[in-house]
């Protein structure tokens, strides 16, 4: 858990900080106490949601990672990790008075807490035979590779998570609907991510749940994404959701599993290749910046491409794993699939490899694998 809790305290720095064209010359604010006390530039409620949002897996993982140590006063360490958090998100927000194009804010810090101790409290939860037993046996969820990937389904899903409870939303929710276009590329995506949906909710939960139930489960999905601003539901979604329910009926676990990971194999590829417009080799086609299209231009693009896309690897990963029965072969394989299809990209026309895909591959591959791990012990 310790790499995990450091991939990620670093990648928090990494987003922090780009594009980290610092200007020294600047100048610290002559009064700090002041700017730490002032909450008079506090933002619109989805930056205050995504400020809470990028410190949970800084909580959730450290927290793991102090219970696998088992040290003699869990509590202090705790206590300790908050602290460091709190320290590390004031230490991001003062090293952007160096960065021109960023504006910080000392009361973001106080809300990555929140974050902190959301993701504590879930760790909690997850490592607690005590605290588990005060819920419904139906509800009791074990930390595994599953859980993660619902959870990433669930950020997927419900982005950018600001509800807006009227009937005018509904009403656009609708119309979106109504005049979107299917798309089969879209259609093929919706329908992988439903399936995968189907398959983890009954990993998490040890059951099999019927059809009726899960199409219920899909209207009231379907009903609460529609009053999320901004939300994305069209037509490729809405009939991707029966196609999904007849592959779950229809299929074996191990035959949704070959679905999955062959729908989420042809995706990558064509994500990443297509369209095929050979050239000669161009080594000059490498981005080594990582994500660095990912943290320019516009965020929410942006954030639902990098959810999107981070799905999509989770479900090949995932899929491969529980197939072959082995997360250390599955990350081995899933790295040789992305370094191959990044090599193609020197030889197509309009292609950059992109160091940020082997990088996105090897950090969800670690996750899953030592979260498997965890899981077992």
């Amino acid at each position: 858990m310790r790499l995990i809790w450091l991939i990620i305290s670093f990648l928090i720095g990494y987003a922090s900080l780009y594009p980290f064209n610092f200007d020294f010359s600047s100048a610290l604010p002559t009064n700090l106490s002041q700017w730490l006390l002032n909450w008079e530039q506090r933002t619109i409620r989805s930056d205050l949601i995504a400020n809470i949002l990028l410190f949970i897996p800084f909580g959730f993982f450290g927290a793991l990672n102090i219970q696998q140590r088992n040290p003699a006063h869990p509590l202090v360490s705790v206590l300790w990790l908050l602290i460091l958090g709190i320290g590390y998100a004031l230490a991001l927000q003062l090293l952007q008075f160096f960065l021109p194009t960023r504006v910080p804010h000392a009361a973001d810090a106080i809300i990555n807490s929140i974050g902190i101790l959301l993701g504590i409290s879930m760790a909690a939860y997850a490592n607690s035979q005590r605290l588990k037993r005060l819920l419904p046996q139906k509800i009791q969820f074990q930390l595994s590779p599953a859980l993660l990937i619902l959870a990433l389904w669930i950020s997927w899903a419900f982005f950018p998570y600001v509800p807006v409870l009227d009937s005018q939303q509904l009403g656009k929710g609708l119309q979106g609907i109504y005049q979107s276009h299917w798309q089969w590329e879209l259609w093929l995506k919706y329908s992988l991510f439903w399936l995968l949906l189907f398959f983890i909710l009954c990993r998490v939960a040890n059951r099999n749940y019927s059809t009726g139930v899960l199409l219920v489960l899909a209207i009231f999905i379907i009903s609460l994404k529609l009053v999320i601003y901004r939300n994305q539901i069209g037509w490729s979604e809405i009939s991707a959701i029966p196609m999904a329910l007849i592959i779950r009926h229809a299929f074996s676990e191990r035959l949704n599993l070959m679905v999955i990971l062959a729908i989420s194999g042809v995706l990558l590829a064509i994500e990443m290749l297509w369209p095929l417009t050979f050239s000669s080799l161009n080594l000059e086609q490498i981005e080594w910046l990582p994500f660095k299209g990912f943290l320019s231009g516009s965020t929410w693009y942006h954030l639902v491409t990098l959810l999107s896309l981070s799905l999509l690897w989770s479900s090949f990963i995932y899929s491969l794993a529980r197939l072959i029965k082995n997360y250390k072969k599955a990350a081995v394989l899933s790295l040789m699939w992305v370094i191959g299809l990044s090599l193609l990209q020197l030889f197509l026309v309009h292609k950059v490899m992109d160091i940020t895909n082997i990088i996105l591959v090897f950090v969800l591959v670690v996750l899953l694998e030592r979260t498997h791990h965890l899981g077992r012990n």
